[in-house]
């Protein structure tokens, strides 16, 4: 059996598996935006209660790459989110804007904002996260002060974003 007949079996096996293992229910527009990015390209597009995933099977190797886009997210949980982010504990403070992450309400840009001087860096760091993947953000004030921060895991965070979002963004 040559290559490209493995390649294909192994992908197909893949794409079965994921299909028995997750329920799918792509939207139309997801559809149309995916076909037209991955033209000639083999792909699974799966979406379930978690997201969407995006598996992409390369040609010269069965490699899938998964890209999640966040599920919607009810007012409820961004209020849970929210008050964790005020707590005095700095794994509940994480953990709230991790899940505020990926959610357009301005009340989430706001925490990250409030949370931008947390003396904890890990909270700063998470912070700045949130804040550059958000889309009312002014993303260059953000990485200007974050090239300032004290600590070095939020400078390195803030730099590698703003160069995965250029790089998004064809920059």
């Amino acid at each position: 059996m040559n290559r490209w007949c493995q390649t294909t079996r192994r992908g197909v096996l893949t794409g079965l598996a994921l299909l028995v293992a997750f329920p799918v229910s792509a939207d139309t527009p997801l559809q149309q935006a995916v076909r037209e990015q991955l033209r000639g390209e083999c792909y699974l597009l799966v979406e379930d209660q978690d997201g969407a995933r995006l598996f992409v099977f390369s040609t010269g190797s069965v490699t899938a790459v998964t890209a999640r886009r966040p599920a919607k997210t009810s007012s409820r949980q961004v209020e849970e989110a929210l008050i964790m982010t005020r707590s005095a504990d700095t794994r509940t403070r994480v953990r709230g804007l991790t899940l505020l992450s990926g959610v357009d309400d301005p009340a989430a840009l706001d925490a990250a904002l409030v949370l931008f001087s947390d003396p904890a860096a890990a909270v700063r760091e998470e912070a700045v996260q949130l804040i550059i993947e958000h889309p009312d953000a002014d993303v260059a004030s953000i990485a200007e002060i974050a090239s300032r921060d004290p600590s070095d895991r939020v400078r390195q965070a803030s730099a590698e974003l703003i160069s995965e979002r250029s790089d998004d963004w064809g920059d």
